[in-house]
């Protein structure tokens, strides 16, 4: 399934290192996954009543370190509760395993930052008119190449 199918966009603000200029420049947008009316669009409800993702291994970290979220790169509990209503405590969470989390998290907005400022770098050059799906198509291409030790996209020759 493409990215755009479950995927939705909102405005972002000038400097968010999020933020992914599209339409020559004239709209800054930052990706989120798209919301259905229970949430998550990935959320499914278990026979017993329960919540949990439905992406298993590969959901993204943020989602995998729940209740935890990160706060300048220090685990913090979300203010949130749980779907039973219980109120987390950062001691409830196994301390090796959020530690490893965060440090893959870290890795994955860093590689993040760099993605978008390459696409709005060559947005900017191209004068084109482009999309959020222009922009998701040249991602696939960026982790393809980049995981396979590959140049960026930009960089490849014919």
């Amino acid at each position: 399934m493409e990215p755009w199918h479950f995927t939705q966009t909102a405005p972002a603000v000038a400097g968010d290192p999020t933020g992914i200029v599209l339409d020559k420049g004239r709209r800054r947008v930052f990706l989120k996954l798209a919301n259905a009316t229970h949430g998550c669009v990935f959320s499914v409800r278990t026979p017993s009543g329960v919540s949990c993702c439905g992406l298993g291994d590969i959901a993204p970290i943020s989602c995998r370190i729940f209740p935890a979220d990160t706060k300048d790169g220090a685990p913090v509990i979300r203010p949130e509760p749980g779907d039973d209503g219980r109120e987390w405590k950062l001691e409830d969470l196994d301390q090796e395993a959020l530690t490893e989390a965060l440090r893959t998290w870290s890795a994955d907005r860093d590689q993040w930052f760099e993605i978008v400022a390459r696409w709005n770098a060559l947005a900017a050059e191209s004068g084109s008119e482009s999309d959020i799906e222009d922009f998701q198509r040249y991602l696939l291409e960026a982790v393809t190449a980049r995981t396979a030790g590959a140049a960026w996209p930009e960089e490849a020759t014919a």
